[in-house]
């Protein structure tokens, strides 16, 4: 099927900080009218998770909606961002002593409606998560950069590792080597965009049974944050949805 141009993305979102941290680590911020989404969730405790998450939202959202106009490939841009916040991350970590690929840190995961298409650009560093739910199927759309994920790749073998090891991750490194695609929308399309307070603690099934029901945004992303918190709300937990019509 051809996908029309006019398609449009409503946005909701909704972080808690779950039943057993103290701090909330997760940041994230909506522009709708830029079609923008970005959700981060910080790494380092005591050396700043929260400082970091909230870092890379600012920076990647104000370069994006500064140059998103300049003419620029998207993915180029988008990269560009990425590598700014992950620049002002290891710059604030050098200048509190701590060695290279040490200190605070975060995952990064988003996307950005390219200004009058039907096309979208994701992006992602770390576990955080982006599904898509069309014609009632969940897709991840997203491929986890954590250690299990790639004792699962090689083929599962031995030991599991811990899922909450992260092989990348803005501050921690020159260079994060994020993930960019271009996928296309179409009428109807739901987004979720998640921290692993949420992955971590519902199976794709819960989701895909909560997004299934249809409702209005701000109630799904309630539904979702509580589902969570009652399978034991071991983490932050942050919660976007994008709607496409």
């Amino acid at each position: 099927m051809t996908a029309p141009t006019a398609v449009q993305l409503e946005f909701a979102g909704l972080s808690d900080v779950g039943r057993s941290r103290s701090r909330n680590e997760d940041s994230f911020d909506l522009n709708p009218e830029a079609g923008l989404a970005v959700v981060c969730d910080g790494m380092g405790g005591h050396a700043g998770g929260d400082i970091a998450s909230r870092t890379v939202v600012e920076v990647v959202v104000q370069s994006i909606l500064r140059d998103g106009k300049s003419g620029a490939a998207a993915e180029t841009l988008i990269r560009a961002a990425l590598q700014q916040a992950n620049q002002r991350l290891v710059t604030l970590n050098q200048q509190r002593g701590f060695p290279e690929g040490r200190g605070m840190g975060t995952t990064v995961v988003g996307l950005w409606r390219i200004a009058g298409s039907d096309r979208i650009v994701i992006f992602h560093a770390g576990d955080s998560r982006l599904y898509r739910l069309r014609a009632g199927e969940l897709c991840q759309l997203t491929r986890d950069h954590s250690l299990y994920q790639a004792w699962l790749d090689a083929g599962g073998h031995g030991q599991a590792p811990h899922r909450n090891i992260i092989v990348r991750a803005l501050g921690t490194t020159a260079d994060p080597d994020p993930d960019i695609q271009t996928q296309g929308i179409y009428p109807g399309d739901l987004f979720l965009i998640c921290s692993d307070g949420l992955s971590g603690m519902i199976s794709d099934q819960d989701v895909a049974d909560v997004l299934g029901a249809g409702g209005e945004l701000p109630a799904l992303c309630k539904r979702l944050v509580d589902l969570a918190n009652e399978k034991g709300g071991h983490d932050n937990v942050t919660v976007v949805l994008a709607r496409a019509s």
